[in-house]
């Protein structure tokens, strides 16, 4: 079964229950090589999202979740692949244990989207996940601070 790796508002359980009832919540993980930031524009979210961005100083903790090939292709949609917002993106992540795994994971699709500050709302969901799995609110924080140093530029 394929594992995926979850970050921003995918890491709160309710809403990967609703995606995808009947989905496995397996360990959290840390995906090297990548730094969080909000950028884009969600019409769902009024504002920018949480994205992966290639850093190889920094990491993304989230979660891996074991699903089935139904199941990531419902994800693909929900991620609206096929209408080019998000591609699936493989990558290896690493448990807290060490131990490396194979994963899917999302990230925006459109060639350099702005940076700018997330709507409160979708803020403290991607807060509530963060709380849920246990994981550094500070990688959060600093995303959402150096976003905002980014859009001005």
């Amino acid at each position: 079964m394929p594992f995926y790796f979850a970050y921003g508002s995918s890491l709160l359980r309710a809403q990967m229950e609703r995606r995808l009832m009947g989905n496995k919540p397996v360990t959290r993980a840390y995906l090297k090589g990548y730094r969080l930031a909000f950028m884009g524009n969600s019409a769902e979210r009024r504002g920018p999202v949480v994205n992966l961005l290639p850093d190889p100083g920094r990491f993304i903790p989230g979660t891996l979740y074991e699903l089935n090939d139904v199941m990531i292709q419902y994800l693909d949609r929900a991620e609206a692949c096929e209408k080019g917002l998000y591609q699936k993106l493989e990558v290896t992540v690493e448990k807290d244990d060490g131990e490396k795994l194979a994963a899917v994971s999302y990230r925006q699709s459109a060639e350099n989207p702005a940076f700018g500050q997330p709507n409160l709302g979708y803020l403290l969901q991607v807060k509530q996940g963060y709380k849920e799995w246990g994981l550094p609110e500070e990688v959060l924080e600093e995303a959402v601070s150096w976003s905002l140093g980014n859009s001005k530029k």
